[in-house]
């Protein structure tokens, strides 16, 4: 085979895969955008929420000036085990807030999630402490914020919802969203 042919070869696949990768984006985009629909458009709203920490947040508050990450997730749902590391790897840089939906009582929680952030030590914290978690077993927040679909993560800034993603998002995807968005903003 000459190497003229194999480099038509190649161009073929790799338009191929392009087209493959752009068809993927869009599609994503597309079923983002619907499931997002009942999403805050405007203000979000201005509630109390005591964390099984038991900090008081209030989400419009802190967003004020700073971009923060909602997210939304289960100890029961598949997708959440694959957005969960990098959830907690962007909490190194964002503030993240994290509403469990559905999960059991608060014993359940601490106890899941400090299984899952055992090997996630920071200097002089571990995770467990720097990510509130909010128990929201009877789905009330998720209902007061459109949110059926787990997980689901919110960039929220001064009050108002700047993007979304649903279903499972790796760290690149959900870095890359997040600067885009503070700088945007």
């Amino acid at each position: 085979m000459s190497q003229a042919s194999q480099f038509k070869k190649v161009s073929q696949m790799i338009g191929k895969a392009t087209g493959y990768i752009a068809l993927f984006i869009a599609i994503t985009a597309i079923m983002d955008f619907w499931r997002g629909q009942d999403l805050p458009k405007a203000a979000i709203p201005s509630t109390n929420y005591q964390s099984i920490q038991k900090q008081v947040f209030n989400l419009s508050e802190a967003s004020n000036d700073q971009l923060t990450v909602v997210y939304f997730w289960a100890t029961w749902c598949g997708p959440c085990k694959i957005t969960s590391p990098s959830i907690k790897q962007l909490a190194k840089h964002y503030p993240v807030i994290t509403i469990a939906m559905a999960s059991g009582d608060d014993q359940e929680l601490k106890t899941y999630f400090s299984n899952e952030t055992s090997d996630l030590k920071d200097q002089s914290n571990t995770l467990q402490h720097r990510i509130p978690i909010i128990n929201d077993n009877n789905q009330t927040i998720a209902k007061e914020w459109g949110v059926s679909v787990t997980p689901t993560v919110l960039f929220i800034k001064n009050k108002t919802v700047l993007g979304h993603t649903m279903g499972a998002s790796g760290l690149p995807g959900l870095w890359a969203r997040a600067k885009w968005l503070d700088i945007r903003s």
